[in-house]
C-alpha cells in the first residue's frame, strides 16, 4: 500500500457530528481504509459482543428519555457491522465506495446522537485489531 494512503487511515477515521440546516447534526463516520483486513480479527477477539453490549448499555440508560430509540444492528461476516436501524425509517448504512463510511439516512438530532456513539464505538473496537 501507498506510505501517504497508510499514514491518511490514521486521521481520516476521525469521526464528528455536522451540522445541517433543517435537520440538525448528522454523523460522518469514516473507516479505516483497509477495514475488512481488520473484520476476521474483530469477529475472532470477541469485539462483536463489545458493541452489542455497550448497546444494550445504551437502550438501557437511555430509557425514558429522548434519546430513547429502537435500535438494531446488522452484521456481515466480511464486512463486519453494515447497518445500524434506529427507529422506525431511520439509520446508518456502510459504504465501501470510495472512502468506507457510515451513511446516514433518515436521522435527526437525537437518533443522530445514538447513532454517532454506536458507530464510534465500532470504529473504535475495529481499530484494536490493528
Amino acid at each position: 500500500m501507498d506510505p501517504d494512503l497508510e499514514r491518511a487511515e490514521d486521521w481520516m477515521v476521525y469521526a464528528t457530528l455536522e451540522p445541517v440546516e433543517g435537520r440538525g447534526l448528522i454523523p460522518n463516520v469514516n473507516l479505516p481504509i483497509r477495514f475488512k483486513e481488520l473484520v476476521p480479527r474483530f469477529y475472532e477477539q470477541k469485539r462483536k459482543e463489545e458493541v452489542e453490549e455497550y448497546v444494550e448499555r445504551l437502550k438501557r440508560d437511555t430509557k425514558g428519555s429522548k434519546l430513547e430509540i429502537e435500535i438494531r444492528l446488522q452484521w456481515d461476516e466480511k464486512n463486519g457491522l453494515t447497518n445500524i436501524s434506529l427507529g422506525p425509517s431511520g439509520g446508518l448504512d456502510l459504504t465501501t465506495e470510495g472512502w468506507p463510511n457510515f451513511q446516514e439516512h433518515n436521522l435527526g438530532n437525537y437518533s443522530s446522537i445514538v447513532g454517532y456513539a454506536i458507530a464510534t464505538k465500532y470504529v473504535s473496537e475495529l481499530l484494536k485489531c490493528r
